[in-house]
């Protein structure tokens, strides 16, 4: 099995000859094993080694040229590995190592496992005879395939390889990369942790493997070249599949194959060399996957463990299969699906089934078989359905994907004129919904509206229509609900959440009038307390209508009873509530109102994490918006508006619309206007116009507003008288869809106002915000608003001056914009204190990425003779640096130089500008060229000079 090695004659492997010729591909691995064993042979010392890669990587040679190598040194060589089978007598590999060097050292019996004395001496006699021959000489001790050594041996190794460290002993150990034993993978361990070398062989490169595969077929490697990619990088199967071609390759005509085919004749040759029950045992184990193990072998093919030891024995030696620890697999996927091709496809469906069927029977979890059972299962199978629907019921909390796609096979399966077919759909309703697929689950529903074939199934489907409603532009015809509360074979509770649910998507869809009358009242007052979920959605329905009356304490107080009432909600289930969203997020946004945004930004985070981890697709755009519209209010502009576009291409990929659009859009108009984004305020008012030509007074009053904010970015304030009042009538309406209305609104309104010559609109603007402030003193927020606009109106700089003090940290954008408007009124009275309030603005607006504002405040400051600087790294607009003129840059590189220059990396620079890294390089790589530099210091050095030193150009 093994020799010692004293001259450069080829090194024994585990089973074959195998030659020492260095592996192609390998020459830094192959360069590194000869340095480090010259280094150790000729300085006389010790180590270890451990090589380690999957099978076929090359182990074995490696091993055979790192003999060949220490020979030529002049040490002693000695071999040996373990066997794949199992070793009949402990510490085998040791002992045929040394036995062609030892005359007396016998293997002992054969027969059992020595006696633990007898191991011990054993150990010892190897232990000793290994030192005496390193004192004689350098010794090199080569052990291959350490992975499937005997317990005894690798015992042996961690304890000789401590013992014997001072002498001249290099151990060059081989290993399977990550083995399945548990002492191996401690040896490994403990070797690495020490003193041990690690050398990992990893997959050949393409280019490797290509010239592998020329050196052994030569002319007629131009054939092989289209299945190289399919052979992992690993030089055994490289050779393998050039030995096969060697015989008979695939034509160019015969077109392109996947691995399996192209490795079939390969695994053919040892089908056919099987006995009988070894190609059924390999045949199944085929079909089951690529890992299994002798049960699940044994209950599909109807035998009893003991009478598969034979055949298993014989696909073992054919390398058909593999035995790990207590698993069976396969050498190579496509070896597995290279057999099971040869299988016909109603074989290989019934071997599967029978699994999946036995699985049953042994109490598998439903869970655990839907997988399969979702491609084998055939219409009319109602045990398949019911398991399906088992799975789907369990996963509906954590994986709505996944249970909607089960549940939707168990539908299919069940027959169209079958009533368990509706009932199962009004299941999946909810489900495809959740995941995202807003249009099927909107379909579905209405589907199972007009052919229920029940009340109860019926009174599911109309309630979950409402409730993508509460999202979604989906309306519930009045009729369907009062046909369910005819009914008395509908439970009370899923009347009174029809109804509360649909009187909530009035709410939110602005019908505020309607809502907000004595029916409702009437309706909350017959419904409240009824069952805990119409509970919370009364308080919901409370909490909006107090917040439209403008009582925000009554309104943040219903907000408390409802987040009470959730967590008494069962967790799991109260996650697959748009109930509980809504309820969260509008509490959320009462928090950040009244000061406690820190409570606000973890309930956002955490309903946000919780919808992203299980797949919550519908709820991604509510959760986003919330969160642009908290980073909005701390002042994080840009994180705003990533979220705003995250929201977006999350309310995109459902492919229907959702009813928070018009907060979105509040929240983005704002962001822009700050930001000084021209194109995202360009959309806006294209999306403003689009609401003001509908009819819907929400929608209106939403355009009307965001259409003041494009005249007031443009400074063009003419035509805003013609939208003020609807735009009033948007502030005073308190919320729009699941967020209230911003009071930062009220303070742009009012300058609006102004702005536009119309004194009584503002004047009307103020008293309102201070009625706000005097209703709600809990909410500290409106009284610094109302400051705020009381000092514009009355242009009192100390007004102001106060508001800017209460907003302190908490809105740092509208203390900001306090600041500059308060160092507005005293540069006009030519008060020396304006700069100092100038500044205080400019440092708030470039904290906050207002760059917008950050332009309009310099230009105040260089009005009043002074030069504002600008932090080192700091974003601004092309507009904030010098004109196209400069050195022939254009206003986009100028922006990119500017940044790059005070330090900033392409990354960073691409982030603040909302460009991609590879534009900002090309903009970088264009500046070089017109400026003809060629260093990113050059250039720092060129702008600062003639740029920051002596003011913007143009």
């Amino acid at each position: 099995m093994s020799q010692a090695i004293d001259d450069s004659r080829t090194a024994a492997g585990a089973a074959d000859e195998v030659s020492a010729l260095p592996v192609r591909g390998r020459r830094t691995e192959q360069e590194l094993l000869t340095q480090w064993v010259r280094r150790h042979v000729h300085r006389n010392g010790g180590g270890v080694l451990w090589i380690e890669g999957p099978p076929g990587a090359g182990r074995s040679r490696m091993l055979a040229g790192a003999g060949t190598e220490a020979a030529l040194a002049g040490a002693r060589v000695l071999t040996g590995a373990g066997l794949a089978r199992g070793q009949l007598t402990p510490l085998a590999p040791l002992l045929d190592a040394l036995s062609a060097e030892t005359d007396g050292l016998a293997h002992g019996p054969r027969a059992g496992s020595p006696e633990e004395g007898e191991s011990y001496w054993l150990l010892r006699e190897v232990g000793d005879r290994l030192r005496a021959l390193a004192l004689e000489r350098p010794l090199v001790l080569l052990l291959d395939d350490v992975h499937d050594c005997d317990d005894l041996t690798l015992l042996a190794v961690r304890t000789l390889t401590a013992r014997l460290a001072g002498l001249p002993l290099l151990w060059v150990l081989a290993s399977r990369a990550h083995p399945d034993a548990p002492a191996v993978r401690t040896l490994r361990r403990d070797l690495l942790s020490g003193r041990a070398t690690h050398l990992e062989l990893p997959p050949l490169a393409p280019e490797a493997v290509r010239q592998m595969a020329q050196d052994i077929l030569g002319p007629r490697a131009a054939a092989a070249a289209p299945y190289l990619p399919y052979l992992d990088g690993l030089p055994g199967l490289v050779r393998q599949f050039c030995a096969h071609l060697g015989h008979g390759s695939p034509t160019a005509a015969e077109g392109p194959a996947d691995a399996s085919t192209v490795l079939a004749p390969l695994v053919t040759r040892r089908l056919h060399q099987l006995s009988e029950d070894g190609r059924e045992l390999v045949l199944t184990a085929s079909v089951l996957g690529g890992s299994l193990t002798v049960k699940h072998l044994s209950q599909v093919m109807g035998r009893r463990e003991p009478t598969l030891l034979r055949p298993l024995r014989e696909v073992l030696a054919a390398q058909l299969l593999h035995a790990g620890h207590d698993r069976l697999s396969f050498p190579h996927t496509a070896v597995r699906e290279a057999i099971a091709a040869t299988l016909p496809g109603p074989v290989r469906t019934s071997i599967r089934r029978r699994l999946v069927e036995a699985r049953m029977k042994a109490g598998v979890p439903a869970v655990s078989l839907a997988p399969e059972l979702v491609d084998l299962a055939e219409p009319g199978d109602a045990q398949a359905g019911r398991v399906l629907r088992a799975a789907a019921q369990e996963l509906a909390a954590v994986a709505p994907g996944s249970a909607a796609r089960y549940l939707k096979r168990a539908v299919e399966l069940t027959a169209d004129v079958c009533p368990e077919r509706q009932r199962l759909s009004a299941e999946l309703i909810p489900l495809l919904w959740q995941s995202g697929d807003i249009a099927g689950a909107r379909d579905l529903a209405r589907r199972v509206v007009q052919t229920a074939p029940d009340a109860l199934t019926h009174a599911e489907a109309c309630l979950e229509l409402a409730r993508m409603g509460s999202q979604f532009h989906v309306r519930q015809p009045d009729a369907q609900v009062r046909h369910v509360h005819r009914r008395r074979d509908v439970p009370v509770a899923l009347k009174d959440q029809l109804l509360l649910t649909t009187l909530l998507n009035r709410l939110l869809a602005g019908e505020a009038g309607e809502a907000g009358g004595g029916g409702m009242a009437e309706s909350l007052m017959r419904t409240r307390g009824t069952h805990p979920v119409s509970e919370l959605t009364h308080r919901i329905l409370r909490s909006m209508s107090a917040c439209h009356r403008h009582h925000w304490a009554d309104a943040l107080k219903h907000s408390e009873a409802a987040a009470a009432g959730v967590a008494h909600l069962d967790p799991a289930h109260a996650a697959t509530l748009p109930e509980v969203a809504l309820a969260t997020s509008w509490r959320a946004a009462l928090l950040g109102l009244s000061g406690d945004d820190r409570s606000a930004r973890d309930l956002v985070e955490e309903a946000a994490n919780e919808a992203e981890q299980r797949g919550r697709r519908a709820l991604l755009p509510l959760w986003r918006n919330a969160r642009a519209r908290l980073l909005l209010d701390a002042g994080q502009l840009a994180q705003a508006a990533r979220e705003l576009a995250s929201a977006e291409t999350e309310a995109a990929a459902t492919g229907v619309s959702f009813m928070g659009e018009s907060a979105a859009l509040c929240t983005r108009a704002r962001v822009a206007f700050h930001m000084g984004d021209d194109a995202a305020m360009e959309e806006c008012a294209a999306r403003a116009d689009a609401c003001l030509s509908g009819d819907d007074p929400r929608q209106r009053g939403i355009g009307a507003w965001v259409t003041l904010i494009a005249m007031a970015y443009r400074d063009d304030l003419g035509p805003a008288e013609r939208h003020l009042p609807l735009a009033m009538a948007h502030a005073r309406r308190g919320y729009v869809h699941a967020l209230p209305v911003d009071p930062a609104e009220t303070v742009l309104l009012v300058r609006i106002a102004l702005g536009a010559g119309l004194r009584e609109d503002a004047v009307s603007v103020v008293e309102f915000a201070e009625h706000r402030a005097q209703r709600s003193p809990r909410f500290s927020l409106f009284a610094a608003v109302a400051t705020h606009v009381r000092g514009l109106l009355d242009g009192d700089p100390d007004r102001l001056l106060a508001a800017a003090e209460r907003y302190g940290t908490a809105r740092p954008l509208l203390g900001a914009e306090a600041w500059e408007d308060a160092g507005a009124l005293l540069a006009e009275a030519g008060s020396p204190e304006a700069r100092g309030r100038f500044e205080r603005a400019l440092e708030g607006y470039e904290a906050c990425g207002a760059h917008r504002n950050v332009r309009r405040v310099r230009g105040r400051l260089r009005k009043l003779g002074v030069k504002p600087g600008a932090k080192p790294g700091t974003a601004a607009p092309a507009a904030d640096v010098p004109g196209a003129g400069w050195r022939g840059l254009t206003p986009s590189e100028l922006g990119v130089v500017r940044l790059i220059a005070h330090g900033a990396t392409n990354r960073q620079a691409a982030e603040r500008l909302f460009v991609s890294p590879h534009t900002v390089n090309t903009h970088v790589r264009h500046a070089f060229e017109k400026l003809g530099i060629r260093s990113r210091v050059q250039l720092a050095r060129l702008y600062l000079t003639e740029v920051d030193q002596r003011g913007a150009v143009g």
